[in-house]
């Protein structure tokens, strides 16, 4: 469990630096804005969608290394 989170971590991290560097230079790969959610009220980049799903992931992330954290000291009071 702990391999996973620290995993996820990493790839968050990279998630993270890749959105925050599209949304704040607004380059677009493709050109391409699309809306969100399937709202067509609000379009946003691609630099947008991906600090969305970094954030998700990031949430996921920290439940992970509290579930490893509670694991490890289950472990540690059995011995």
């Amino acid at each position: 469990m702990k391999r996973a989170a620290i995993i996820f971590t990493v790839i968050s991290g990279i998630l993270l630096i890749l959105g925050v560097a599209d949304y704040l230079t607004n380059y677009n790969w493709a050109n391409n804005q699309g809306a969100i959610f399937g709202n067509p009220n609000v379009a946003v980049n691609e630099g947008v969608t991906v600090l969305i799903a970094a954030g998700f992931l990031i949430v996921v992330t920290a439940v992970m290394w509290v579930l490893a954290r509670r694991k490890d000291q289950s472990d540690q009071r059995q011995s």
